[in-house]
Formats: C-alpha cells, structure tokens, sequence
C-alpha cells in the first residue's frame, strides 16, 4: 500500500513529469544517444547536432524480481561516481526526515509500490522533471534525471493533452492542486475564476486552458483557451 506522504509527492510532479516526458520522447525520437557514467554524462546527436547533459542515477528496475532498487543503495556507489549519486541521496535524507518508508527502504516490491509513483517523488523532491530510461540487459533497466533545463511553455492544445495524459495515470484524484503545482514549477500564470462552478486557468503567452473540476478537485472538463490569469502559482 502506498503510504499518503509518497502520494502526495507524487502528484506534486505529476504533470510536470508528463510535460518533460514530451520533450524526451522529441529529443530521443531518430536521435543517437550514449550515457557516459564515469562522467555521469549523456550525450545526444540529432539532426547533425550534439546536446550533452548531466545525469543522476534515480534507481533501477529489475524485471524478473519485480523489484526496485534506489539509487542511494550501497551497491550503486561502486559503479557510479559520487555526483551521479547526489539525487538518490537527496531522495534517501528526505525520506528519513519526512519518515516516508518507501523512500528509505533500499529495495521496494513493485506489486505494492508502482515505480511511477517512486520516480514521481524523485523528481519532485530533486525538482528536475527529465528523465531517461536505459536498458542495462540481463533484465535491469536503470532510470536517470537529466538535467536539462527548464521546461519550455506550451500551446494551448499542448496543455491539454498533457493535463488528459496526467489525469489518466491514476496518480491522483486532486488535479487541480496538482495542477497549480505544474504551473508553479514551470512558471505559468494561474487563477481560480469561479467557485461553482470550481474552475481555473492556466497558462502563458504560448497559450492556456481552462478547468473544471468537482469539489475534491478532480477533473471534470478542460477546454483550451487564450486566458489572462490574475496571478502566478506560489
């Protein structure tokens, strides 16, 4: 079962992780790419252009067991250098002062504990939404943040289907506290324009939504609209 605290950081970077998995899959699509981990590196060549980032090591995934281990746990420590580690580490103090088991146990079972939701959390406490996932054979598959960036501001219609994308995970029913989370991290404008309905707008320059959601603040409609919002998500 996943504990309240865990959840509630998931859906803090719920639609945030979906906006940036938007920019991976365009970055990744007909590129070539190689992580580096003696350098903690990934270099990507697209379009006879080459973009290098930073990579941390949030975790790893082995298929067969069904397990998740953490970045921070001992074993990775021998392979990897100490700054792909800082995350992972960050992720291990937090749960321990925020007393999170599943951020604190070195090896979580995946029936209990899907690894969405423990990346989520990652991401949320790391405050980096880009994520790479690498096949490391032999059933391990390794997941790294990579720092690039800010995200960029979205179209109207973007919006919406990273706002429908994120609701359908199931990580949340509150989408409209989770929502305003995405537009305080990625600085969008936000303000709720009515009470009864409950209904709020989100956007920038690039382009906005407007939502509806019920009293518990799950997602009733949306609809993409040019909106002139009254202040910014703090």
């Amino acid at each position: 079962m996943i504990s309240e605290h865990l959840r509630d950081l998931a859906a803090m970077s719920l639609f945030s992780h979906v906006h940036a998995e938007t920019e991976m899959t365009a970055l990744t699509l007909d590129s070539q790419w190689q992580v580096d981990l003696d350098n903690a590196t990934v270099t990507f060549i697209k379009d006879s252009e080459t973009f290098t980032y930073p990579v941390q090591l949030i975790g790893s995934i082995a298929q067969s067991a069904g397990t998740w281990m953490w970045g921070w746990q001992s074993s990775h420590e021998d392979r990897l250098p100490g700054k792909a580690l800082q995350l992972a580490k960050l992720v291990h103090d937090r749960g321990v002062s925020l007393d999170i088991p599943e951020l604190k146990t070195p090896v979580i079972t995946l029936s209990d504990t899907p690894s969405l939701v423990l990346r989520l959390a990652a991401e949320a406490l790391g405050g980096g939404f880009h994520t790479l996932t690498v096949d490391a054979g032999r059933g391990l598959t390794l997941l790294f943040a990579v720092d690039m960036g800010p995200l960029r501001p979205l179209s109207g219609q973007e919006l919406v289907d990273v706002t429908m994308q994120g609701a359908d995970l199931g990580v949340t029913e509150n989408h409209l506290d989770a929502l305003e989370c995405y537009a305080r991290h990625v600085g969008l404008d936000y303000s709720v324009t009515s009470h009864d309905p409950l209904t709020a707008a989100i956007g920038s320059q690039a382009g906005g939504i407007e939502i509806e959601t019920d009293e518990s603040g799950r997602l009733v409609s949306l609809r993409e609209q040019p909106v002139k919002v009254q202040r910014r998500a703090s």
